[in-house]
C-alpha cells in the first residue's frame, strides 16, 4: 500500500468523538461534580449543626449545674425570692448568700466579641462566664407542682453556625 492511498484511508476514517458526544460527556461530568459539590456542602453544614449543638448542650449543661447548687444555697431573704414575674436576665438574679464578701447573682452582660449576650456568675470571688452566645435570657420564681419555690431560666443560646436552642432550666432553693 502505498503513502497516498493510506493517507486516503486515514482522512476517511471518522472513528473518534463527535462535538455532539464531547458536549454530552461534558455535561454527564458537570452533573456529577455538581452532585458531588453538593454532597460536600451538605455534609459540611451537617457537621457544623452538630458542634453547635454539642457546644450549646454542654453551655446548657454547665448553666444547670451552677444554678442547681447555687440555688439550693438561696437563703429565704435572697431578692430573687420576690421576682415572681418573668424579667430579663440583665436583671440579676440575686441569690441573698454571700461568696468571697459579696452576694451570688446570675445575670446576663454585653459582649463584643463572642455572640450577643454572656450568662455570667459574679459573686465576691469574682466573675465567671457561664454560657456564651445567649440570644435570650429570661428568668423567675414561681412555684412548681408540688408547691415549691423554684427559680426557672428560660435560656436560648445560638451556635456560631446560627443553630439554636431554648431551654427551661428549673432549681429548687432549699430554705425557701
Amino acid at each position: 500500500m502505498s503513502t497516498l492511498a493510506r493517507l486516503r484511508r486515514l482522512a476517511a476514517d471518522e472513528s473518534g468523538a463527535s462535538v455532539t458526544e464531547l458536549l454530552v460527556g461534558t455535561l454527564v461530568s458537570a452533573l456529577v461534580m455538581a452532585g458531588i459539590t453538593s454532597a460536600i456542602f451538605t455534609t459540611n453544614q451537617l457537621r457544623l449543626r452538630a458542634d453547635d449543638q454539642n457546644r450549646i448542650a454542654g453551655a446548657l449543661a454547665v448553666v444547670s449545674l451552677d444554678l442547681d447548687r447555687d440555688a439550693a444555697m438561696a437563703t429565704a431573704s435572697a431578692p430573687a425570692k420576690s421576682q415572681t414575674t418573668a424579667t430579663s436576665c440583665s436583671t440579676t438574679i440575686d441569690l441573698g448568700f454571700l461568696e468571697g464578701g459579696a452576694s451570688v447573682r446570675f445575670g446576663t452582660t454585653a459582649s463584643a466579641t463572642d455572640g450577643p449576650l454572656w450568662l455570667q456568675r459574679v459573686s465576691g470571688a469574682g466573675t465567671l462566664t457561664v454560657a456564651r452566645n445567649v440570644a435570650a435570657c429570661t428568668w423567675q420564681v414561681e412555684r412548681d407542682t408540688g408547691g415549691d419555690w423554684t427559680i426557672r431560666l428560660d435560656l436560648t443560646v445560638t451556635g456560631p453556625s446560627g443553630e439554636s436552642v431554648s431551654h427551661s432550666l428549673r432549681a429548687r432553693p432549699r430554705l425557701w
